[in-house]
């Protein structure tokens, strides 16, 4: 009988060889790729343009009746040869996938970021060039595929192709996948002439790639939707390889289901799991505040628990209201998952409120509010005022707990959350102000006074009437108000009568007043904060 050696060293020779052949496998594939490099155009400068090209062919497969042209729609060149056989491994669907769309008739053309693109995204190039350089692309496409026909394909930055798709010539449908269109909530391609379909994993968390914008899109512009199905929501929040954003582990369903339709067939609603988890449970839900002409409608993002770790609920519930919000582009919806995750990992729902002008909340958004105000609560106020009635929109859901109500905020979102605070509505346990308060900046200041009185003098109000323990988060390099005036206005509101625990961090890289953004300098904090108002749950 073999020594207990001898069959240990068998085994990792076998083990060895194992590797070796997955390894050869993986570069044989890795290495299915023939590189050309086309002259395209003439640059401004009088230099001449090339556009490095990627053709996925392997012998054996049956012949391609169609053809996806795959641009790459960042600037940095993958491509290292400039002919010849070549490696291409990328994350995204397209590329990983090759090998099985080529099993469905369905070859792949890679088109790499032209020579003068100098790291330029698709949408930062002028649209002529673009045009001109895609268009060389199809062409050879048509050329090296003989009869098949040829078709536009993106993934995640996929705006800019479907905009340059209106123009473009020479292609016959588009297939996007996992669309990062958290900014084109009021783009409109229902003009475009060609058939687009749109495949999206609602489990994903890529915070890029939120599902419900997807399915507006595909809503607004007749797009059709193909929801790819995994049975659990997204470990983590991830974009990259690996991740349900990438469509990992999904390549043979993506695969038949674009080249049916491709075929003309009918795609199936859901590949994958046939009820695909949604990550957070996302939901995008309305409620109405009075306005001079009646009412307006506001618009605001809910987020619930992993049911799989924290039960069906009724869980506690944080409304977090935003800072005052300049630029307001393509109506993006409020959405801060920074913040967000650290209420839903410990089991707590999320609802955030897109104020009016915010979003496709309807009005105008307030701005007329001094650093001299009589009242120094006034902007607060006012402002409350469109997020109290989301208060009274909980009570309507049963997964949520009302009579376990946290408030919390940023900037002047933290401002109004402590004003609410201080009315001790029906249900609050807790409040948690980040970097909340009022400025005393002018358009000549080049900083915050000293002492802002009229912050201190508003914190002072609201603790006369504040009931529960609230947590304050502040950074000392703020560029809205001095330490000196954070810490002033901690102790007016302790001497009112509040209750405040303050967490002022020593200055940190970059602007103090964005520390909300930085959890792990207060997740500690926060989870003792939560403790102690009894609404940090156990996960099953």
């Amino acid at each position: 009988m073999a020594s207990r050696k001898a069959v240990a060293h068998g085994v990792r020779i076998r083990l060895a060889w194992a590797v070796l052949l997955l390894c050869t496998a993986s570069l044989a594939g890795a290495q299915d790729w023939t590189v050309q490099t086309l002259s395209t155009r003439v640059s401004p400068t009088g230099q001449g343009v090339t556009l490095a090209v990627a053709l996925h062919a392997v012998d054996g497969n049956p012949p391609a009746r169609h053809v996806l042209v795959y641009p790459q729609p960042g600037g940095t060149p993958q491509l290292k040869a400039t002919s010849g056989p070549a490696v291409l491994a990328l994350g995204g669907p397209w590329v990983r996938g090759a090998a099985q769309l080529r099993a469905q008739g369905v070859a792949l053309v890679y088109v790499d970021p032209p020579s003068d693109a100098e790291r330029r995204s698709l949408d930062a190039r002028p649209r002529r060039e673009v045009l001109q350089d895609l268009a060389a692309a199809l062409r050879l496409a048509q050329q090296s595929f003989p009869g098949a026909r040829v078709h536009l394909a993106g993934f995640s930055q996929v705006a800019p192709l479907l905009d340059i798709a209106a123009d473009l010539e020479g292609f016959d449908k588009v297939v996007v996948a996992s669309g990062a269109l958290k900014n084109n909530r009021s783009s409109d391609w229902s003009a475009l002439r060609k058939p687009v379909l749109m495949l999206h994993a609602p489990g994903a968390q890529c915070d890029s790639a939120p599902f419900p914008e997807a399915q507006g899109l595909a809503l607004r512009s007749r797009f059709t939707l193909v929801q790819v199905g995994y049975e659990q929501q997204d470990g983590k929040e991830d974009c990259g390889r690996g991740s349900q954003h990438v469509l990992q582990g999904q390549e043979a369903g993506v695969a038949k289901a674009v080249a049916g339709w491709l075929e003309g067939q009918e795609p199936p609603a859901v590949i994958g799991h046939a009820n695909p988890a949604m990550a957070w449970r996302e939901e995008v839900i309305t409620y109405q505040v009075p306005s001079a002409f009646g009412a307006s409608r506001l618009e605001a993002t809910l987020l619930l628990p992993e049911a799989r770790r924290f039960g069906a609920g009724p869980y506690p519930v944080t409304v977090f209201s935003h800072g005052d919000i300049t630029f307001n582009r393509d109506k993006g919806r409020f959405r801060d998952m920074l913040v967000a995750r650290e209420f839903l990992q410990v089991g707590v729902a999320v609802l955030m409120p897109a104020r009016r002008g915010v979003g496709m909340s309807e009005g105008t958004y307030p701005k007329n509010f001094s650093h001299e105000d009589g009242d120094a609560t006034y902007k607060a106020r006012v402002q409350a005022e469109d997020v109290l009635p989301a208060l009274a929109w909980l009570r309507t859901r049963p997964e949520l707990d009302a009579g376990r109500l946290i408030l919390s905020g940023q900037s002047a979102g933290g401002y109004l959350t402590m004003y609410i605070a201080s009315q001790n509505p029906a249900g609050l346990i807790g409040a948690i102000d980040f970097s909340g308060g009022r400025n005393d900046l002018t358009k000549i200041s080049s900083g915050p006074g000293y002492l802002n009185r009229m912050m201190v003098d508003g914190f002072a109000e609201f603790g006369k009437t504040t009931r529960v323990p609230t947590l304050w988060v502040f950074a000392e390099n703020d560029s809205r108000y001095t330490a000196n005036t954070i810490r002033a206005s901690h102790e007016a509101f302790l001497a009112a009568g509040g209750k405040a625990r303050l967490l002022l961090q020593p200055a940190i890289e970059g602007d103090g007043h964005h520390i909300y953004h930085k959890p792990a300098l207060w997740r500690a904090a926060l989870q003792a904060y939560l403790g102690e108002i009894g609404v940090v749950a156990r996960p099953n």
